[in-house]
């Protein structure tokens, strides 16, 4: 099968890629460098802003993962620049002609919902501009006029993944905001790429599918089992330290002068706030109606599979 993925040679995406080719797969992956071909992959040079580059690369493409995006950029890169603008780029490039447009959304679009279990009819309510921008993006692929599967994807941790902070935990400059009381629903990389790939072949259908485990842990749960197998120094919360106006105020500054200088700011109030919404996914549909079995359904598994020395 021919197979194109943006976003092919981010860490997510290097995964997919692998797993597509293993299976037998001819992949084109979209990269601003030669990447894509290190991967074994067919690689395009381009990016989503470039409508020439994208209709290039996805001629004759009869899947197609939309992984490119992300929560900020450099400059003036916002999430609506990468996820918006980009997801109205690829579905102008594919022009219906694809049997199955898989666009990898976030758990972001559902916003704070105070612990809450949603399925994925669940009204979307995001709080944070990368959420809207998620929202705008499946509005895109819904209207495409073409088979769309969209996954609404948990936080992805893995052995080359930064979501579980090893490295500054070893380092001892592990910090987050909130008081990591709240849920935010992670997956194994081998479970989303898995998932990715079994929405993308279930036929003609279009739907809404949450990629998420089974555990659906709190922050401090989570990281407290990530510290518990790796060592170093447990995660602490900035709320303990530093008020949340003062957080607010750096967080809103930082992404000014990152902006303005074009480079990539870390904080921003998306990313306090993404740390600090609470959200539990319900995957029964997932499992029922695609059948699919999770490798890792539970974190302490996937954790010390991951990170166990």
């Amino acid at each position: 099968m021919n197979v194109f993925v943006t976003g092919g040679t981010g860490r997510l995406g290097r995964n997919l890629v692998q797993a597509l080719i293993q299976r037998g797969d001819q992949v084109t992956a979209l990269s601003r460098s030669s990447a894509g071909g290190q991967l074994g992959a067919s690689p395009v040079r381009g990016d989503l802003l470039d409508g020439a580059s994208l209709r290039s690369a996805a001629a004759g493409a009869e899947q197609v993962f939309h992984l490119g995006g992300g929560v900020r950029g450099k400059g003036r890169h916002t999430p609506a620049v990468l996820n918006e603008e980009g997801t109205r780029n690829l579905v102008q490039a594919l022009d219906g002609r694809a049997q199955k447009l898989v666009l990898a959304s976030s758990a972001a679009v559902y916003g704070d919902r105070s612990n809450l279990w949603v399925e994925e009819d669940f009204e979307p309510s995001p709080n944070t501009r990368y959420g809207l921008s998620k929202v705008a993006a499946e509005r895109l692929v819904l209207d495409s006029g073409q088979p769309w599967v969209i996954a609404r994807m948990a936080a992805v941790y893995g052995p080359d993944l930064p979501f579980a902070m090893v490295g500054r935990m070893l380092e001892g400059k592990a910090w987050l905001p909130g008081e990591g009381r709240n849920h935010v629903p992670t997956i194994h990389t081998d479970d989303c790429i898995a998932g990715l790939i079994r929405v993308a072949d279930a036929g003609e259908v279009r739907g809404i599918y949450h990629l998420a485990d089974r555990s659906q842990p709190t922050l401090r749960e989570f990281y407290a089992e990530v510290q518990r197998v790796v060592g170093g120094q447990p995660v602490r919360f900035w709320s303990t330290y530093v008020p949340s106006y003062v957080q607010s105020f750096i967080a809103r500054n930082n992404e000014r002068l990152a902006s303005r200088i074009g480079q990539k700011p870390r904080l921003t109030p998306d990313t306090l706030k993404l740390f600090t919404n609470s959200v539990r996914l319900r995957t029964e549909r997932l499992a029922q109606e695609l059948d699919f079995t999770w490798k890792y359904p539970e974190h302490p598994a996937g954790i010390e599979a991951s990170f166990h020395r």
